[in-house]
C-alpha cells in the first residue's frame, strides 16, 4: 500500500483537526501527484523521441522544418548530395539495364537475373528520395506557395513513399544476399544448378515476402500536426519492436551470410590459384578468345578451349569422351566483382542502422547537432551505397567493361540513316 493510500486510511481513524496529520497528508499527496506528473512526462519525451524517429529511418532527418538560417553547413550539403546520388545512381542502374539486356549471353545467366532486380529496387528506392528532396526542398524555398499543396508531404504520398523506400531496401539486402549465395554454390558445386527460371521464382517470392513483411507501415504511418511523415503515436511501441526486428532481419542475418560466403568464396579462389598458378581455365563463349585450325582432311574449323600460360598451345583431340569440370575463367572474374559490391553493401549500411539501434536501444536524442550530424551522416552512406553500387560492380567486371564501348556506340548510332540491308549487331 502506498503511503498516500495509507494516510488516508488513517484519516478515518483519526481527527482531522489534528495539524501535525494534516501537514503529512498534505505532503504526501502533493509527492504522489509529482510522481505521476513526472512518469507521465518522461513517458511523453520518450514518445516523442521515437515518434520523431520514424522520418528519420530511410530519408534522415528533416532539417527543413528549422528556419533556414539554422541550418548548418553539412545540413545544406545534405540537401545538395541527395539528387546527386539520385541522378548517378539512376544513370547506373541504366546502364547496368541496358548492358545485360543488350548481350544475350549476359541475360541467360542467373546471376544478372538478381542484378536486374536489384538495379530496379535500387532505381525505385531512389525516385522515393527524389520525390521526399521535391517536398523538402519546396517547404524551404516556397514555403507560402506549397504549405497547403498536395505536393508537401500528403497523406498518400507519405504512406507509400515510405512503404516503397522500405519494400526497396529489404529486398535489395537480399538479393544482395542471393548473388553471394549463388556465387558460392557455383564455385562448390561446378554445376550451374540454378535456372533463369528458378532465379525469376526466388525473386517474385522474395518480393513478395518483403511487402508483407513491411505490410506495417501503411497502417502505422501518418501526418502530424507540422505537416511531416511520421508515426501514429499510440503505436510508438510496435515501432521500437518492428525496428530491432528489421534491424536483425535487414542487417545482422545477411551481414553474417555474406560474410560467410565471401570467406568461403575467397578460400575456394585462392585454393584454385595454388593449384592453377597463373593458369585459371578459360571458357564461356561471350569473352574467351576462340582459336581455329585446319586439318590436312577436308576443311573444318575446330574450337578448343586455351590455357593462358607462358605460352599458348592448341591441343586438337579426338572428340573426348568427358570433359573435366573446373572454375570458368568467366565465373572466377564475376565473382571477384560481386566480392567487391556485397562488400561495399556491409560497410555503406551498418552506419545507418547502428544510429537507428542506438537511438531506440539506448535512448539517445537526435536533438543535439552532434546527433543530427551523425544521422546524416549515416544516411549519406545509405545513399552512396544505391548510387554507386553499381558503377563498382561494372568497372570491376572485364566483361562489363568491355561491353561499355559497343554498347555505346550501338545506342547513339542512327538506325534512321542506315543503308537499306544493313543490321549491323554489336552483340
Amino acid at each position: 500500500m502506498s503511503s498516500a493510500a495509507q494516510l488516508l486510511l488513517d484519516s478515518a481513524v483519526r481527527d482531522d483537526d489534528d495539524p501535525i496529520f494534516l501537514y503529512h497528508h498534505l505532503n504526501a499527496s502533493l509527492e504522489a501527484a509529482k510522481d505521476a506528473v513526472n512518469a507521465t512526462s518522461v513517458k511523453q519525451i520518450l514518445e516523442a523521441q521515437t515518434h520523431y524517429l520514424f522520418n528519420d529511418t530511410i530519408f534522415g532527418p528533416s532539417p527543413a522544418m528549422e528556419s533556414t538560417p539554422g541550418r548548418s553547413l553539412i545540413q545544406n550539403l545534405y540537401y545538395f548530395y541527395m539528387p546527386f546520388c539520385v541522378f548517378v545512381g539512376l544513370t547506373g542502374n541504366t546502364m547496368v539495364w541496358i548492358l545485360i539486356r543488350s548481350n544475350r549471353m549476359l541475360n541467360k545467366l542467373p546471376t544478372n537475373v538478381y542484378l536486374l532486380c536489384l538495379a530496379a529496387m535500387s532505381s525505385i528506392f531512389l525516385l522515393s528520395l527524389l520525390v521526399f528532396w521535391i517536398e523538402e526542398v519546396a517547404y524551404i524555398y516556397f514555403y507560402d506557395i506549397f504549405q497547403d499543396s498536395l505536393l508537401r508531404n500528403s497523406y498518400y504520398s507519405c504512406i507509400f513513399n515510405t512503404f516503397l523506400a522500405h519494400v526497396c531496401d529489404f529486398a535489395s539486402v537480399w538479393l544482395i544476399v542471393l548473388v553471394g549465395l549463388e556465387r558460392l554454390l557455383l564455385l562448390y558445386r561446378k554445376t550451374r544448378g540454378l535456372t533463369c527460371e528458378k532465379a525469376r521464382a526466388q525473386v517474385f517470392i522474395l518480393l513478395g515476402f518483403a511487402m508483407v513483411f513491411n505490410g506495417w507501415i501503411l497502417f502505422v504511418a501518418d501526418m502530424d500536426e507540422e505537416g511531416q511523415c511520421d508515426i501514429k503515436i499510440e503505436f510508438v511501441g510496435m515501432y521500437q519492436t518492428m525496428t530491432i526486428v528489421e534491424t536483425i532481419i535487414c542487417m545482422l542475418v545477411p551481414s553474417v551470410l555474406i560474410i560467410t560466403c565471401n570467406c568461403l568464396v575467397v578460400s575456394k579462389l585462392n585454393s584454385h590459384i595454388k593449384k592453377n598458378p597463373g593458369s585459371p581455365a578459360v571458357s564461356f563463349n561471350t569473352a574467351d578468345v576462340v582459336l581455329t585450325t585446319q586439318t590436312s582432311a577436308p576443311s573444318a574449323t575446330l574450337k578448343s578451349y586455351t590455357r593462358i600460360s607462358s605460352r599458348f598451345s592448341i591441343d586438337v583431340e579426338k572428340a573426348p569422351k568427358k570433359k573435366k569440370k573446373g572454375i570458368r575463367y568467366t565465373d572466377i572474374q564475376l565473382t571477384r566483382s560481386l566480392l567487391v559490391v556485397t562488400w561495399a553493401f556491409i560497410l555503406l549500411n551498418i552506419p545507418n542502422y547502428g544510429y537507428r539501434i542506438a537511438s531506440i536501444l539506448f535512448g539517445i536524442s537526435e536533438q543535439s547537432s552532434l546527433m543530427t550530424a551523425i544521422s546524416l551522416g549515416a544516411h549519406v552512406f545509405l545513399y552512396t551505397h544505391h548510387a554507386f553500387l553499381f558503377y563498382l560492380y561494372i568497372f570491376y567486371s572485364p566483361q562489363m567493361k568491355r561491353r561499355l564501348k559497343p554498347t555505346a556506340m550501338k545506342l547513339l548510332e542512327c538506325y534512321c540513316f542506315k543503308p537499306p540491308g544493313d543490321y549491323t549487331d554489336h552483340t
